[in-house]
């Protein structure tokens, strides 16, 4: 007898553990499984992840800029367009994502929500591999490659957006890094000091420095001030106080220029005079219209970097400070996406977008790509007439810089130089125009250089690139 009831007890302890057991499998095979594969030492994670059929990433003429394919010992990633690597960037079963496959990700890997009861059977019963969407970029490669071209091993960025509705048509951003040797290359990469990961184009925060002038000018045109004002002495330097001086970036011989002759030549004395005909508009409200508070960007991708400007200014009198700030040297900064869709607003006759690289994707198992809107709200940045009168304004200055030919497309530009810290900055940033009424903005910043024969001289081959890819 006793030991039929301890034979009972170990059965039902058994059955007890037995149920148990049972429970908790069912537990984790269904209720609790998503908190297993969330777990970053479970070995599941890079096994889903090595499976997934990745979609492929294309150009707006369907070039192929990223794509899947079945490698020896398993799926690999190709990158086959190195002008594109930058902003393209990297998938990586080690290291992650960035660029377009990382703002894409949940596309391109095909991760959304479970739609039916028999989609939930395939995706977490049998853990069938996910295949992803595949997604057409605006950018033009063969634009971008010219634009790579152009630009050669100088360390900087260029972008370039259709003006009508500011997508992105090329964006370079230099030094950059091989995808397809990334996980090799890693622990070189993280330390270099070029910072090849860092997105100049979209993450770069710099000084305003002379950039600031063209919006004067359009507080300027605004007003209804004349601009063919010639103010004496526009070719001096300008104190800033503390030693420092503003000067011009191009020397001039002529001791009077008109404002729009000042952007050109980027000299700050008429500027500074013109400030105090304004005197009575506040810095902060002549900035506002451009928002560079709140600057336009591409969405999913990296955001700009924090910047610390600070400067010695013990012993500045207000004056001094006000002045710095509004010949751009003092604390505000721009992205050279932001500057470039302030060029995009002008070439389209005040009214700016958000900026937009996505147009189109195909799920998998579907016929043709399904184009995206890339209708954004645009806001005004600045009347039709005022950005009418900088287009003709620009025209002239890069006439100033460089005679284009008689039968050219329409054409403005100009150049302006800014500091971070000891390192010098040369922008380019301007338009090109086609009888279609077609229209390009572009910027193009090259770092730590003060060298303007070399920036003229990519200004003028992109140019050209343009005016022949129109």
């Amino acid at each position: 007898m006793r030991y039929q009831r301890t034979i009972r007890h170990i059965l039902a302890g058994t059955l007890i553990c037995l149920a148990l057991v049972g429970l908790s499998a069912t537990y984790w095979a269904l209720a609790g499984q998503d908190s297993l594969l969330l777990r970053e030492d479970n070995p599941r994670i890079i096994e889903a992840q090595r499976d997934v059929r990745r979609g492929g990433i294309f150009d707006k003429a369907g070039r192929p800029l990223a794509q899947t394919v079945q490698g020896d010992t398993g799926l690999e990633r190709r990158y086959p367009k190195a002008s594109a690597y930058s902003i393209v960037g990297y998938y990586s079963l080690r290291f992650g994502v960035g660029g377009a496959e990382s703002a894409y990700d949940a596309l391109l890997s095909g991760a959304r929500p479970i739609e039916s009861l028999a989609d939930y059977f395939k995706r977490k019963i049998l853990n069938r591999p996910q295949i992803g969407a595949d997604i057409m970029l605006t950018l033009d490669v063969a634009l971008q490659e010219s634009v790579v071209s152009a630009l050669a091993d100088a360390a900087g960025t260029a972008i370039v957006l259709d003006a009508r509705n500011d997508t992105v048509l090329a964006l370079v951003s230099q030094p950059s890094f091989n995808p397809n040797t990334l996980d090799a290359d890693w622990s070189r990469l993280v330390e270099a000091e070029g910072k090849p990961f860092f997105n100049r184009a979209l993450q770069g925060n710099y000084q305003i420095g002379a950039n600031v002038y063209l919006i004067w000018l359009a507080q300027a045109l605004e007003s209804g001030f004349d601009l063919s004002w010639r103010f004496t002495d526009a070719a001096d330097p300008v104190d800033l106080g503390d030693g420092m001086t503003a000067a011009c970036l191009v020397n001039q011989a002529e001791a009077e220029l008109t404002l729009g002759e000042s952007l050109a030549f980027g000299c700050p004395a008429a500027f500074a005079s013109y400030r105090q005909i304004e005197s009575a508009l506040a810095y902060h409200d002549l900035l506002l219209p451009y928002a560079f508070h709140d600057p336009l960007t591409l969405a999913g991708f990296p955001q700009r970097e924090a910047i610390d400007l600070a400067a010695n200014v013990d012993g500045l009198s207000p004056a001094d400070l006000e002045l710095r700030n509004a010949l751009g040297q003092g604390n505000l900064t721009t992205t050279p996406l932001h500057l470039a869709t302030i060029i995009a607003a002008i070439a389209n006759d005040g009214l700016a977008a958000e900026p937009a690289l996505l147009s189109g994707l195909r799920q998998p198992a579907s016929d043709p790509r399904r184009p995206r809107s890339h209708a954004s709200a645009s806001r005004r940045m600045m009347r039709a007439e005022t950005a009418q009168g900088l287009q003709l304004v620009l025209r002239d200055a890069w006439s100033e810089l460089w005679a284009p030919p008689q039968d050219s497309p329409l054409i403005g530009a100009y150049i302006a130089r800014s500091y971070s810290g000891d390192e010098t900055q040369l922008w380019l940033n301007g338009y090109v125009k086609t009888d279609d009424d077609d229209a390009l903005a572009f910027v193009v910043l090259l770092e730590d250089t003060d060298d303007i024969s070399q920036i003229l001289s990519i200004g003028r081959e992109l140019i050209d690139i343009f005016t022949g890819e129109q």
